[in-house]
């Protein structure tokens, strides 16, 4: 006996209704429906595949398809590698500290003059630590937050820079 059966019982065409209408759910939480002639997979940064859609609609580094801006995903670096190098070139004024903030998360203090400006930290799209992010906000510290896993956001460079940026003229 399945798992619908066991909480609807067996009540014909009412039980299949709900059925479907549960498939139809787990279908829209899928995201987007695809034609299999459209379909392009995509590889985030060898983690898991995803499938869009060609004429899917694209925003500010995230959607469905790759920009063919530079990105965490095309730049052929580790996630945390990537990010360190764009901190590092783009606000080479600012001395970086890099700790562990999770099991795989990471996070950078940026400093200037002693003084700890921004917090970013990079975390798994599934964490739910908000430690480091109360601290900051109690202390009046900016702080920022990537994931980087989530599907379907980029992290394209200019976003980066331009978070950052904002973030430190605050």
């Amino acid at each position: 006996m399945g798992l619908f059966s066991s909480l609807f019982g067996n009540k014909g065409k009412e039980a299949d209704s709900v059925l479907d209408k549960m498939k139809q759910l787990a279908d829209d939480l899928d995201g987007v429906k695809y034609a299999d002639k459209d379909e392009k997979k995509i590889m985030n940064g060898g983690s898991a595949a995803a499938t869009f859609t060609e004429d899917a609609v694209c925003g500010d580094s995230w959607g469905p398809v790759m920009p063919s801006e530079p990105n965490q995903f095309n730049s052929g670096l580790d996630y945390k590698d990537y990010f360190e190098k764009i901190f590092r070139e783009e606000f080479p004024s600012y001395h970086l500290q890099k700790y562990k903030s999770g099991w795989y998360d990471v996070a950078f203090n940026f400093v200037q003059d002693g003084q700890k400006k921004l917090v970013v930290e990079l975390l798994n799209d599934g964490t739910q630590r908000y430690k480091i992010r109360n601290e900051c906000r109690a202390q009046g510290i900016p702080y920022l937050r990537f994931y980087y896993n989530h599907e379907g956001w980029w992290n394209t460079r200019s976003y980066v820079t331009r978070r950052i940026a904002n973030a430190l003229t605050s």
